[in-house]
């Protein structure tokens, strides 16, 4: 009698676990891009990449010539900006949105032996811009292009090259 309570209770337990994991999937999966998303999304299969999963909550900060400076704690930022084709000052003072998807068929997918985290950079809801980077939490440094070029391939230049160049056109 005793054994078969605990028995009751061990799978009550594990089907409050598996379902409270179901409500969780469902939240995610079924909460809706909004417009500006779907433009996101839609670049996103424009470049051949297949939608695995999206965030719902965009990264949204206004461009300011002082998040690009050298030397002031805003390496993201760079990071970011060093990989676009789009110039950052044609930016400044806009509000940048960036929308978090994770893809398939990417070009880092081979070599990381996982799917890519691509972000869409939009402003005044247009698509700017992004970056990828492996998905994985066991990776750090710098995101690669959206298309997964390195800021050498994307420059031409060194990385010590990149880095005076930068600092003359973005220095305080």
């Amino acid at each position: 009698m005793k054994r078969n309570r605990i028995w009751l209770w061990a799978g009550i337990g594990l089907s409050i676990v598996i379902l409270y994991s179901f409500m969780q999937l469902s939240v995610h999966i079924g909460k809706p891009m909004s417009e500006e998303q779907k433009t996101a999304a839609s670049y996103v299969k424009s470049l051949g990449y297949k939608i695995v999963s999206h965030s719902s909550k965009p990264i949204t900060y206004t461009l300011e010539k002082s998040l690009l400076a050298p030397g002031n704690g805003a390496i993201p930022y760079i990071q970011t900006w060093s990989v676009q084709s789009q110039d950052p000052t044609n930016y400044y003072g806009k509000e940048i949105v960036t929308y978090r998807f994770k893809v398939s068929g990417h070009p880092l997918d081979r070599m990381y032996n996982t799917n890519t985290a691509l972000f869409v950079m939009m402003s005044e809801g247009k698509v700017i811009g992004g970056t990828s980077f492996p998905d994985r939490n066991d990776l750090a440094g710098a995101p690669y292009s959206i298309d997964g070029k390195t800021l050498e391939e994307i420059t031409g230049n060194s990385f010590g090259e990149w880095r005076e160049q930068w600092a003359e056109k973005y220095g305080n």
